[in-house]
């Protein structure tokens, strides 16, 4: 029996901004969405994986789509797109984890990449 512990992640970086954008790019990919943004609350990307015009107007939007119960308008490049979004508080900060698209698997894959965000963030 092999005493080697076998790595998980294929990437890996000490900077958080760098981790982080690994961290999304893996989510994307094996949740097959087609975007995929970290937003604060005032909607600014924090970051983001995919199209960077679609991922700023995702993280736009996604404050707002969890504090209003109706429908919001949905701006240009998003209408009629599938979107989630997940929120997690980091150091009492909110941050939105937010998708378009994606495979039957998304919501898992989202809830696992947000105690990796949140991971990344803290330092732990």
């Amino acid at each position: 029996m092999s005493s080697r512990i076998t790595e998980r992640r294929h990437r890996r970086s000490e900077k958080p901004s760098i981790a982080l954008r690994y961290q999304l790019e893996h989510t994307r990919e094996q949740a097959r969405l087609e975007a995929l943004v970290l937003a604060d609350e005032s909607g600014l990307v924090v970051g983001e994986a995919g199209d960077p015009a679609v991922c700023t107007e995702l993280a736009a939007i996604a404050p707002w789509m969890l504090r209003t119960p109706s429908r919001i308008p949905m701006p240009p490049l998003l209408r009629g797109a599938d979107v989630c979004v997940r929120s997690v508080s980091v150091h009492g900060t909110s941050l939105h984890l937010a998708a378009i698209g994606g495979s039957v698997a998304r919501d898992a894959v989202m809830a696992s990449s947000l105690r990796g965000v949140e991971r990344i963030l803290t330092g732990n």
